[in-house]
C-alpha cells in the first residue's frame, strides 16, 4: 500500500477509535472538576492557570456530554500527529508518514482523549516549537512572536510551560549558530509576557493560590524515596517504548542523515523536560501525564536516529501494543458488575462511577429538606457534574481541587439541614459539633453501599471556628515574602483580620 494511503487512513482510523473511546468512558474526576470550572468562568483558577476552563466554558455553548467535553483532547492531539508531519515533510516524505504514523497509533495519542488542562498545554507547546522552527528557517520576526504567544498561551494552561522556555534558553546559548539570532529570542519572550501577567495578576489578587498549591501545600512530607525514581524512569521507558529505545542505541553512534538546525531544538525541548523530571522525582512522585506535552519532540527524533526499516517494524509493534490497551479498556468496560465486588467500597466506587444517575434518583427525596454535599473533591466534582447542579465540599478538604473555597459560601448554610454522601461510614466527630443532630442512613443502589450523613440545623459559627480556621491556616498562609491584595477566603469569613504569614 502507499504510504500516503496508509498515513490518511491511519489519521482518520485513529480519530475514530479516540472518538469511541471518548464516547464510553466514563466522567472521570479530574474531567468533572474542570467543567466544574467552566460553570465559574475567570482569568484564573484554584489549582492551576485558566485555560481549560475558557475551552470548555465555550463548548457548553453547545452542551457538556463526554463526548463534547472531550472534543479538544481528540482534536489537538490529532492534529500534532499531522503537524509532525508537515515538520519533517520537507526533509523526507517516507520517514515523515511513518513517524506521524507511529505517534498517531501509539498509545500516547490514542489514549489521549480526556479532557485536562495537559490538553491545551500539548497543543501550545507544539504551535510554539512548530512556530520557532518556521522562525529559524526564515529568520521573520512573526514567527518568533507567534512561538512566544503559544509559549504564552501555554503558561496559561499549565506551569509545566515554563520547562519549554527553559529548553528554548537552552538551546539559544548551547547552539553557536544561533546567536545571531538572540533578538527573536528576546521578541518571543516579550509576545509571551502578558500571558504571564494576567497569572501573575490573578495570583496577586487571589492569595496566591497557585503558587501555595503547586510550590507549597501539594509538597509537604515530599522526600527522598528511590520508587519514585524507578517509577518515573520505568514510566519513561513504557512512554518510549522498549522497541524505540533499543533501535535508538543500537544507532547511536551512526551517521545522521538530517544536520538540519531543529532536530537540536527537538532534542533540547525534549531532554531539558525529561531530566528536570528525573531530578525532580528524587522528592517527588512524577504522573505519567505530566511529560506528555514534551513527547511529540521525541517522535520527530525518530526520523533523525531510525532507518526507514526499523520505523517500519516499529509501527507494527505500536499497533499491537497499542491494541493491547485498548483491549484492556475494552474489559473493563464491559466486563460484568460483578468483577467490582470484591471490596464493597470498590463497588461502591464502581457503580458511583458508572450509574451516578442512580445515585442522584436514590437522593432525589431528600433535595427539598437538605443542601447536598460530599466530603470529597473528586466525588463532588463527578455528581455535580451529572446533577446538573453543585454538591460542595463538607469539612477541611485535602490540598488538591481546592476551587470550592471559592464558589461555596458557608455564611448562606446558617440554620439549614445538609445531606453528605460517602462511600465508606462517615466519622461523626466531623459532623457533631457543627449541627444540632447528626444521622447516619444507609442507601443502597444496584447493590451498592453509601453513607448519608444528616446534619441538622447547621452551626456556622461553630464551623468557621472549627473547620475554616484550620483550612485558612494550612492552605492560605501567604508568604511573607509576597505582596498581596486583600484574599477571598480570609474576607469571606474572617472580615477584620488578614491571612496568616
Amino acid at each position: 500500500m502507499n504510504l500516503h494511503i496508509a498515513y490518511r487512513r491511519t489519521v482518520i482510523l485513529t480519530l475514530i477509535v479516540k472518538l469511541a473511546l471518548a464516547f464510553f468512558l466514563p466522567m472521570s474526576g479530574d474531567e468533572a472538576y474542570f467543567i466544574i470550572w467552566a460553570r465559574h468562568l475567570d482569568f484564573g483558577y484554584y489549582d492551576h492557570p485558566p485555560m481549560v476552563g475558557w475551552i470548555l466554558y465555550l463548548l457548553r455553548f453547545i452542551g457538556d456530554g463526554e463526548l463534547l467535553m472531550r472534543l479538544p483532547a481528540v482534536l489537538f492531539s490529532t492534529a500534532i500527529g499531522m503537524g509532525i508531519y508537515r515538520l519533517l515533510k520537507p526533509l523526507d516524505a517516507s520517514r515523515a508518514v511513518l513517524v506521524a504514523m507511529i505517534f498517531l497509533i501509539s498509545p500516547v495519542n490514542i489514549m489521549d482523549v480526556l479532557i485536562t488542562t495537559d490538553t491545551p498545554l500539548i497543543l501550545f507547546v507544539f504551535v510554539s516549537v512548530y512556530a520557532l522552527v518556521r522562525a529559524l528557517q526564515r529568520n521573520h520576526p512573526g514567527w518568533y512572536a507567534l512561538s512566544g504567544a503559544a509559549m504564552g498561551l501555554a503558561f496559561l494552561s499549565k506551569y509545566f510551560a515554563v520547562l519549554l522556555g527553559l529548553a528554548y534558553l537552552a538551546y539559544f546559548l548551547f547552539t553557536p549558530q544561533r546567536k545571531q539570532r538572540w533578538f527573536g529570542f528576546l521578541l518571543l519572550v516579550l509576545a509571551a509576557m502578558p500571558f504571564v501577567a494576567v497569572n501573575v495578576y490573578w495570583n496577586y489578587t487571589h492569595c496566591w493560590d497557585n503558587i501555595l498549591f503547586n510550590l507549597y501545600n501539594r509538597n509537604e512530607g515530599a522526600q527522598f524515596s528511590y520508587k519514585d525514581v524507578l517509577t518515573y524512569l520505568g514510566t519513561t521507558l513504557y512512554l518510549m517504548t522498549p522497541p524505540i529505545v533499543y533501535y535508538w542505541w543500537r544507532q547511536r553512534g551512526a551517521a545522521r542523515p538530517f544536520v538540519q538546525p531543529e532536530f537540536r531544538l527537538y532534542g533540547f525541548v525534549f531532554w531539558v523536560p525529561i531530566v528536570f523530571f528525573l531530578l525532580l522525582s528524587v522528592k517527588k512522585t512524577i504522573g505519567l501525564h505530566w511529560v506528555l506535552a514534551f513527547y511529540p519532540f521525541f517522535y520527530l527524533l525518530l526520523a533523525l536516529y531510525l532507518s526507514v526499516p526499523q520505523l517500519l517494524k516499529t509501527a507494527k509493534f505500536m499497533v499491537w501494543f497499542t491494541a493491547l490497551h485498548l483491549l484492556i479498556i475494552v474489559v473493563l468496560l464491559a466486563g460484568p458488575a460483578s468483577m467490582w465486588q470484591r471490596s464493597q467500597k470498590l463497588y461502591s466506587g464502581y457503580v458511583f462511577l458508572m450509574h451516578n444517575d442512580d445515585v442522584l434518583a436514590a437522593l432525589r427525596p431528600y433535595e427539598r429538606d437538605f443542601l447536598m454535599a460530599t466530603d470529597d473533591y473528586s466525588n463532588s466534582a463527578i455528581i455535580s457534574y451529572h446533577a446538573g447542579k453543585e454538591f460542595f465540599v463538607y469539612g477541611a478538604g485535602s490540598q488538591h481541587a481546592r476551587q470550592d473555597d471559592m464558589n461555596t459560601d458557608f455564611r448562606q448554610m446558617a440554620g439549614r439541614n445538609i445531606l453528605t454522601i460517602d462511600k465508606s461510614p462517615p466519622e461523626l466527630a466531623k459532623y457533631t459539633p457543627y449541627f444540632a443532630r447528626v444521622e447516619v442512613r444507609e442507601l443502597k443502589v444496584r447493590d451498592a453501599v453509601f453513607y448519608l450523613t444528616l446534619g441538622y440545623d447547621f452551626n456556622y459559627p461553630a464551623y468557621r471556628d472549627g473547620i475554616l480556621a484550620q483550612i485558612r491556616d494550612h492552605y492560605y498562609r501567604i508568604p511573607a515574602f509576597l505582596p498581596h491584595a486583600s484574599c477571598y477566603f480570609c474576607d469571606k469569613y474572617f472580615a477584620g483580620s488578614s491571612c496568616p504569614r
